[in-house]
């Protein structure tokens, strides 16, 4: 995907000349020894999602910050409807590896969280504590997460 134009969000401000010479500007810089995106597509242009492939520079580390990557890769976003989303996220997406990571499961019954390389820990929450219930050496599906917690 490198050399690509990105795709402009429908009503983009942006004018063609000013992309044009963004785009120079940019390819002439040196090469970034880390690139940085936050929150991507999450709330804004879908379009975002399908760019950050296009502007990722091969041999570059990304770190994306609250990309809500579930949702372009669970499925959250029909695939029907978003054909290209979903080629992206299946070519792309899927690839990366969660730094840190923390989301509720059950209906409030607990939390799958991860840090970077520690293992995958389920916990339980009840009004007084947080319990570790299991730990995975890989990531658990949420809907296992669900039915661990329904158990002792």
């Amino acid at each position: 995907a490198s050399g690509v134009q990105p795709l402009k969000p429908f009503g983009s401000w942006a004018k063609k000349g000013q992309m044009e010479a963004a785009a120079a500007k940019a390819s002439a810089a040196p090469v970034a020894a880390l690139q940085l995106a936050v929150q991507p597509g999450d709330g804004g242009p879908m379009e975002d999602w399908l760019n950050l492939e296009l502007l990722q520079k091969e041999g570059t580390p990304l770190i994306c910050l609250n990309g809500a990557l579930d949702k372009v890769t669970s499925g959250y976003y029909s695939n029907f409807l978003n054909p290209k989303l979903a080629q992206c996220a299946s070519r792309f997406y899927t690839r990366f590896e969660p730094a840190y990571f923390c989301k509720p499961v059950g209906s409030g019954r607990g939390w799958l969280f991860r840090v970077y390389p520690e293992p995958w820990q389920l916990y339980r929450q009840t009004r007084t504590a947080l319990d570790l219930v299991e730990t995975y050496d890989e990531r658990p599906a949420l809907a296992a997460c669900t039915e661990r917690l329904k158990l002792p």
